[in-house]
């Protein structure tokens, strides 16, 4: 019984990394499974030294939300099994009553003011995850009139302990991803230029509302069946091998740029290899191409800012792309900013990776058709 419930409580872990709910069940069933009457999961920044997350139960079996806030934010400095967690390996299991002594823990303001005061006493701790400046503990506590937690709790924790480290550095990781993801999503949003997300068949996977008020107005582009198409057959061909050149492997991938001329419109369709490390692509997902559409009777311009939300750039490497762009050369750039022609260069290595071209011309090619220049 006990590891159908062990086995139960992994498979809620690893389903709480997407799912808070699940995560919360599954350390709430370990909770169970060790008599505890309460848990708390909390993540301290350790350059801010404030916690920055925290999961834990409530209710009769727990103590109040705001007395968990409590906690950490006026005993958490003065908690003893804090400091001895913080000198322990990552996964290793502590059990206060073998660190702390009966005639500490009276003297200690977190036992006899807080613990002791809810009716609470004996701890099985362990620093889940040490990383980027962030911690992950969780504790366990039981109720003053239970005995203290021994060798059976201890091997219980250890056996899940792999399957509680891997899930809790997956959580920190989506979540990351996630935040990029709506940060760069919210980018691309605010940004006059008409920007779509397509894969290798032209399935449109995200559009700002200046590309859905272009392709409302537009007879050259439409969207047939969740895919964007070129309304002329010749164009379309052209289209589709573009979007899957820069959809092809990270070393492969190419961008590209084509013009549509209507009998009172013009569109240039500029085609670019979206990069892993652009803030709009989760790790998940399969290749995918960035469209930008561009009227060329209307005002252009971008500012280093802009090109860098819209190509996933670092501030530097935008300027230099803004530079190029007007005409001027690498060695113009190193004088510019400083810094040697090698290190100009290797800019401009990593911009050419980036942008998925080959050549200093085919980048220059591009950020014209952008109206970047």
């Amino acid at each position: 019984m006990r590891e159908e419930a062990r086995t139960r409580i992994a498979g809620l872990l690893y389903d709480g990394i997407l799912s808070p709910q699940d995560w919360h069940a599954g350390l709430n069933g370990l909770r169970g499974l060790l008599g505890a009457g309460l848990f708390d999961y909390f993540t301290l920044d350790t350059i801010r030294a404030a916690v920055s997350d925290s999961v834990h139960n409530q209710g009769d079996v727990g103590l109040q939300a705001e007395k968990m806030r409590e906690y950490k934010d006026h005993y958490i400095g003065q908690d003893l099994r804090m400091t001895i967690l913080a000198q322990m390996p990552v996964a290793q299991v502590m059990l206060d009553h073998e660190h702390i002594s009966l005639r500490e823990m009276s003297r200690n303001v977190v036992y006899t003011d807080f613990l002791r005061a809810h009716g609470f006493q004996h701890t099985l701790g362990v620093l889940v995850r040490d990383e980027s400046g962030s911690r992950d503990f969780l504790g366990f506590v039981r109720p003053t009139d239970h005995v203290p937690y021994g060798a059976d709790d201890t091997n219980l924790v250890y056996q899940l302990m792999p399957d509680l480290r891997r899930a809790a550095a997956l959580r920190v990781r989506s979540q990351h991803l996630m935040r990029r993801a709506a940060l760069g999503l919210l980018a691309l949003d605010n940004l006059p230029q008409a920007l779509a997300v397509v894969d290798a068949k032209c399935r449109i996977q995200y559009n700002n509302p200046s590309a859905g008020r272009l392709l409302a107005d537009t007879s050259l582009l439409r969207v047939r069946h969740g895919c964007l198409e070129c309304t002329v057959a010749q164009a379309q061909a052209q289209w589709q091998k573009q979007v899957e050149r820069a959809c092809g492997s990270e070393g492969a991938a190419m961008a590209g740029a084509q013009s549509l001329a209507g009998a009172s419109e013009r569109l240039v369709v500029t085609v670019l290899p979206l990069k892993a490390s652009h803030a709009a692509v989760a790790h998940w997902q399969t290749p995918l191409a960035l469209v930008v559409l561009t009227d060329p009777a209307s005002p252009g311009g971008m500012s280093p800012d802009l090109i860098g939300d819209v190509l996933g750039l670092s501030p530097t490497e935008a300027r230099l792309a803004l530079l190029l762009a007007s005409g001027k050369t690498v060695k113009d750039f190193a004088a510019l900013h400083g810094c040697t022609w090698n290190t100009a260069r290797a800019h401009l290595a990593q911009l050419l990776r980036r942008t998925g071209c080959r050549r200093q011309v085919e980048l220059v090619a591009l950020l014209q058709s952008l109206r970047l220049g």
